[in-house]
């Protein structure tokens, strides 16, 4: 089936579309998104680093050397000489370290690979976000200019119903030019509301991610009300946060890291010495062997400014967790303030709706009776399309809201709460 776009004059276009529910628009943005498809590489990269790390270092390989001398010239008492016997020397050292250093650089690396992964998580979590967010915006747009294309079809009928009358003398020429330069109103009104829906959809194509459906998805849910109930203790709220948030726990693993970065960098402090057989061959044949050893002196640099800015960086890797739970815990309580404004506008809001209609349908019965006339009815008409578009303004707040809390928390777990239903997510039909 094909989706109808309203066009400039009224008139309806055909744009192929692929409809998509919120779950499946979810579920393409975390398997298909080229960022976060980009982002998990670092995934088997850090991964790779820590096997790397936890390996034997190749700096600690075995050395050999080979000392060959063939042509050894020995003087003669007479003067001139002869050739001796070739000189050999043979030398296998090998560097020794401590076993801990290597665990060190593998509890390293296991950090960065536990931030990697912390980081990738966030990512996914902020997408998803987005991608609600994105999505209830074209909800929203899609229902705005619902509203407004309601109105435009009942001026339409109003002039339609006004010409006639007008033609039995039972309304005055006055009457039909105020519905015509109303309508006209009201079509300029369903031409912006157009274009910031093709705007919000475009926006939601891009988030998703895949070409094939850069300008054919569609939204096909309706706008919901998020569980209020799941926000109702603050105090909990900012403690998961504090607890759970993604970006916490990859500056969590940063500061581990540097911590052991530098039990690292004190280690090697302590020279790695170097020790193995000798075995050596002269040129009168007499044949050595024995042990060689050495040591680096650590004397032009015994390795304390290194552990000096390992050190520092370990305080900037403490600094900075203590900052990001601050700045989290506030941006938990400041998106709840909006949080609990926005559940009480909504609230307020919805209970305008009902009445507002139901007056404006009374007003209809008497213009129709003839017991009013065409100003009163438009003045009505209008003020139910504000009714209409606030409320839908208020739930559309929550909404956006909602995804900020979500993004603040940063629970995986409460992502369930972005759906309705639990169930599998379908695969996207055609309409």
């Amino acid at each position: 089936m094909m989706y109808q776009a309203w066009g400039p004059a009224g008139q309806t276009s055909p744009i192929p579309s692929v409809s998509i529910n919120l779950r499946t628009a979810l579920q393409w943005t975390l398997t298909r998104n080229p960022t976060l498809a980009t982002l998990r590489q670092d995934i088997p990269v850090s991964a790779a680093a820590w096997a790397l790390a936890s390996r034997f270092p190749t700096s600690l390989n075995p050395t050999v050397s080979l000392t060959l001398q063939p042509w050894t010239f020995v003087p003669a008492p007479g003067g001139g000489g002869n050739f001796g016997q070739t000189l050999v020397n043979i030398q296998w050292s090998q560097p020794i370290e401590l076993p801990y250093r290597t665990n060190l650089r593998a509890a390293i690396a296991h950090a960065s690979y536990d931030q990697t992964r912390f980081t990738v998580l966030q990512a996914e979590l902020t997408a998803m976000v987005q991608t609600y967010q994105l999505y209830q915006t074209a909800v929203y747009r899609r229902d705005k200019l619902t509203v407004s294309r309601a109105l435009v079809d009942f001026n339409d009928r109003l002039v339609q119903t006004l010409q006639r009358q007008v033609a039995a003398t039972l309304a005055t020429p006055a009457d039909l030019v105020l519905a015509r330069v109303e309508a006209q109103a009201t079509r300029q009104k369903l031409e912006i509301a157009t274009h910031e829906y093709v705007a919000a959809l475009s926006d939601l194509r891009a988030q998703i991610g895949i070409p094939q459906y850069a300008t054919t998805a569609t939204p096909i849910d309706e706008m919901t009300l998020p569980d209020a109930t799941l926000f109702s203790d603050d105090d909990a709220l900012v403690r998961l946060a504090l607890t759970a948030r993604p970006e916490i726990l990859a500056d969590q693993a940063a500061v581990v890291g540097a911590q052991q970065a530098v039990a690292l960098a004190r280690a090697e402090r302590w020279p790695i010495p170097s020790v193995g057989p000798v075995a050596e061959k002269d040129e009168a044949g007499v044949s050595y062997y024995g042990f060689v050893a050495s040591v680096p002196v650590p004397i032009l640099n015994a390795g304390l400014p290194l552990v000096r800015q390992r050190e520092a960086e370990s305080q900037r890797a403490t600094v900075a967790l203590t900052q990001t739970k601050q700045r989290v815990a506030a941006q938990v309580l400041a998106v709840l303030v909006k949080w609990h404004d926005a559940q009480k506008v909504l609230r307020e809001t919805e209970a305008l709706v009902a009445p507002v209609r139901a007056e404006t349908t009374r007003m209809e019965h008497l213009y129709a009776a003839g017991e009013s006339d065409i100003i009163k009815l438009l003045q009505v008409r209008l003020r139910l399309l504000d009714t209409d578009n606030g409320w839908l303004d208020a739930l559309w707040t929550v909404t956006q809201n909602h995804a900020e809390l979500l993004d603040a928390v940063g629970v995986a777990t409460l992502l369930g709460s972005l759906v309705q239903n639990p169930e599998a997510i379908p695969a996207p039909r055609q309409r």
